[in-house]
């Protein structure tokens, strides 16, 4: 089943990619109010994204809310089932549960089994529906989004979710064209799950008055994903295979200690360009539409900015999020 061009403006919204938890409500309704349709909150080791999720939704009143992600392997389905469905009541439907496996050193971390991964998270969104069709009283359900970097994910994510969620860096134009959009289409054309499928693709966003400062931050962003070597294959075949080599044997070669700040020398504009949307207020704006368009001939049908987090201060993180509201809004005008 091919992906269809999407007609029209894709939905916009904000990831809180970040350790903070504390700004993040008013963070929402600045959101909210600048007329974004999500945000969707993370997960890591020291942070929970339903909870998070939680937090947003009670603070706001008609933004959607979303994990982005919540990991499949931290609770059992049942357990899962139970506190998304507790969340769309708390919400009024506006919930939606983004899962994932994490890379294979985050499941090491939580001492967590998870295999294989691919048919391991089909089986778990399976599992999640069985259980709230036991439930009269949830309506809607919760959707379920399924992130997705590689072709196998991405084929039983199609199959089994409601959506797919592209890491940032699957917006490598190689890697998106020539491996993860025909993915997409196999697995839709296995598709099990009925109604319509959603395709949000994150970008990496950085937005200052001082253009260069704005895209140290995004370089930086960059340095942190590609050290990590479960990553290295979106970089394989592309004009930047060498950066992603570079930046890991940096990392390994310091003893794993080097700050994302020291190795962002090794992201050059071109990986910058071509994987984020930083800068100044007004070539944001430029970079985002046309980002849109492209995307949007891919089937893409929500972009969702992810703010620039890695080695970036409280204060800097906060500034941006309010940044990409105002600037990156349906309406720049945002309520004080």
């Amino acid at each position: 089943m091919p992906l269809s061009p999407v007609t029209g403006a894709l939905r916009r919204s904000l990831v809180f990619a970040t350790d903070e938890l504390r700004p993040l409500p008013a963070l929402a309704r600045h959101a909210e109010a600048a007329g974004l349709d999500r945000v969707w909150t993370t997960e890591y080791v020291g942070r929970d994204a339903v909870a998070r999720a939680i937090a947003v939704a009670l603070a706001t009143e008609r933004i959607k809310v979303a994990t982005g992600i919540a990991y499949g392997f931290t609770r059992l389905p049942l357990a899962m089932a139970s506190l998304a469905a507790d969340v769309q009541r708390l919400s009024g439907g506006r919930f939606g549960l983004g899962i994932s496996t994490g890379t294979r050193g985050v499941r090491r971390w939580y001492g967590a089994e998870f295999e294989p991964p691919a048919p391991a998270l089909a089986a778990y969104a399976d599992a999640l529906r069985e259980v709230w069709e036991k439930m009269p009283d949830l309506d809607p359900r919760p959707p379920i989004y399924g992130a997705v970097l590689n072709p196998v994910m991405t084929r039983h994510v199609a199959r089994s979710c409601d959506g797919a969620l592209l890491h940032a860096l699957a917006l490598g134009r190689t890697h998106l064209r020539e491996r993860m959009v025909p993915a997409l289409e196999a697995g839709l054309a296995r598709r099990e799950v009925v109604g319509g499928f959603e395709l949000a693709a994150w970008c990496i966003t950085s937005i200052d008055a001082d253009e260069e400062l704005a895209r140290e931050n995004a370089r930086r962003q960059l340095a942190f994903y590609l050290s990590t070597p479960s990553y290295g294959t979106v970089a394989a075949g592309t004009p930047w295979e060498s950066v992603a080599a570079a930046i890991r044997d940096a990392f390994i070669a310091s003893d794993r200690k080097a700050s994302w700040g020291e190795l962002s020398h090794l992201v050059p504009d071109s990986v910058v360009d071509e994987l984020t949307i930083s800068g100044s207020p007004a070539s944001a704006r430029i970079k985002a539409e046309r980002l849109e368009s492209e995307l949007a001939e891919l089937g893409v049908t929500e972009l969702v900015f992810q703010t620039a987090g890695a080695d970036v201060s409280a204060t800097a993180l906060i500034s941006n999020c309010e940044q990409i509201a105002e600037v990156l809004g349906a309406d720049s005008k945002v309520s004080q």
